[in-house]
């Protein structure tokens, strides 16, 4: 019996530590991306501070989740590590194919990595919940909360910046269509949260 309980505690401890193994691999590998973009964004005020918050939590997180790790333990080769980055790879270069504006494109990446992240962290609070472990549900609840946010924030602000960009490639791109969308994305996100 003393055996069994044992046997569960260690296959607990490897899945916890698979799950905080692939965050810290997912948050290295956003991190990256935002050290590219924020030279690209220099010439937006807006986006350049935004990249630099994400920047900023996404370092946080991926320091915090280190210290996780070490108390954790850590597994060999994950493979979901490895699909995480070909996701976000095939993701860029997909993205890079249909859109041409750089700092748009950029943050519509952001987007899809945030939502990655997001839905990794679920994932570990469930598990860790499910598990018994409260120091990584409580560690996982806070990061899911830093990510909603910078998905919220993207949502507010990536209307400014296709229009800007439109503007800069000629167009005549009405300001107004920024108050516009963002009420629409307010009212899209608003009006489905009850219906799950």
């Amino acid at each position: 019996m003393a055996q069994d309980m044992e046997k569960q505690q260690e296959q607990n401890q490897k899945t916890i530590a698979d799950y905080v193994g692939d965050m810290v691999a997912l948050e290295s590998h956003i991190e990256e991306a935002l050290d590219r973009q924020l030279k690209e964004t220099s010439d937006d005020p807006e986006a350049h501070a935004a990249v630099q918050r994400w920047h900023d939590m996404v370092k946080h997180n991926r320091d915090h989740m280190k210290q996780v790790q070490e108390q954790v333990g850590t597994t060999a080769g994950n493979p979901i590590i490895k699909v995480g980055a070909a996701v976000l790879g095939k993701a860029a270069g997909i993205v890079d194919l249909i859109r041409s504006e750089g700092i748009s494109k950029s943050i519509r990446d952001d987007y899809t990595a945030f939502n990655l992240a997001a839905i990794g962290y679920t994932m570990l609070y469930t598990t860790a919940t499910a598990l018994n472990n409260t120091q990584v549900a409580t560690v996982s609840e806070e990061h899911l909360r830093s990510y909603a946010k910078a998905i919220q924030e993207i949502n507010h602000i990536i209307p400014g910046v296709v229009v800007r960009e439109l503007q800069k490639d000629g167009h005549q791109a009405s300001q107004s269509a920024i108050q516009q969308t963002q009420k629409i994305v307010d009212e899209a996100w608003k009006d489905t949260s009850h219906e799950v």
